[in-house]
């Protein structure tokens, strides 16, 4: 009987925005994939012609809200009905072999709800970070193990998730827009019991970040929005004290920042900087996420 491929157990899902021009990258680098869930995020540029010509598999689910990129991801695992899914970002290429390694390692760890490659960054440098017990926050290694390793934190730009431990987790907090959702995730595996492995046995490229080169208005709000998830994100896990305590010390740091944009007529550190100092507030004042409500 002829092995089954490693593919055919597992679903790619991705967020795109306006990602034509690295999405190549990542859709050239899954050639093998059986399917693949792309939920594009209100792109204006030709990102979903793009993906359909670089690859047979991709299924394409348009939003009409950008809510973030938890909530996105949250709509592809839903549609996801294979053992394992592959959660990749556009800018991260996954070389011959990687997505096969990471099969293997998660099938000799049952229990694992997560593996994750070793990434380089566009300079060719080692790009890790890990968490320990009890640390909330995660930090760079310069050099990783020799063999497969547990970790408390598993970066957001690919991870090889099992499907039912994802939806036991429960995916993504979806107010966390962006930034700080992918440590959420992880704290919450450790907390169900569910190991997270990083195997440097794998090994993947990871070229930037997730958005595309942002007008002044799209970065105002997603400066807004990355404040809103840090400190829900400290609320959830350092306790209502310690979040009001980051927030009301946003606001002094960003007002300060925010008077040196004006001062030196620098009109998007006073915007931006505004706009961080807006969403602390907000939550100090029990506002909604994303200047709702």
């Amino acid at each position: 009987m002829t092995k089954p491929d490693h593919w055919d157990r597992i679903t790619v899902v991705l967020v795109t925005r306006n990602s034509e021009a690295i999405l190549p990258l990542s859709l050239g680098s899954l050639a093998g994939a059986r399917r693949i869930i792309l939920i594009d995020a209100m792109s204006t540029d030709d990102t979903i012609a793009v993906a359909r010509a670089s690859h047979p598999a991709v299924e394409v689910l348009s939003l009409t809200e950008d809510r973030g990129l938890g909530a996105a991801t949250n709509k592809g695992f839903a549609l996801v009905d294979t053992e394992y899914v592959l959660n990749i970002n556009p800018d991260t290429r996954m070389p011959e072999g990687c997505v096969e390694q990471l099969s293997r390692t998660a099938d000799a760890n049952p229990n694992a709800a997560g593996i994750a490659p070793v990434l380089t960054n566009a300079n060719g440098d080692v790009d890790l970070s890990v968490m320990g017990p009890g640390e909330r926050h995660h930090h760079a290694i310069a050099t990783p193990p020799g063999g497969p390793f547990c970790t408390w934190f598993l970066t957001g730009a690919v991870v090889l998730w099992r499907t039912a431990a994802l939806r036991d987790i429960g995916g993504f907090d979806e107010d966390i827009f962006l930034y700080n959702e992918d440590t959420d995730l992880s704290v919450r595996a450790m907390q169900k019991g569910y190991p997270l492995i990083v195997d440097p046995a794998a090994r993947g490229d990871h070229f930037g970040g997730f958005s595309e080169e942002l007008s002044l208005k799209s970065r105002i709000r997603r400066d807004k929005n990355m404040m809103w998830g840090h400190l829900n994100y400290e609320r959830k896990y350092a306790g209502a004290e310690e979040a009001e305590g980051a927030a009301r010390a946003a606001i002094r740091t960003c007002c300060g920042q925010a008077l040196k944009g004006a001062i030196t007529l620098r009109p998007k550190k006073f915007l931006t900087n505004v706009a961080k100092a807006k969403a602390a507030y907000s939550f100090l004042k029990g506002g909604s996420p994303w200047g709702r409500g």
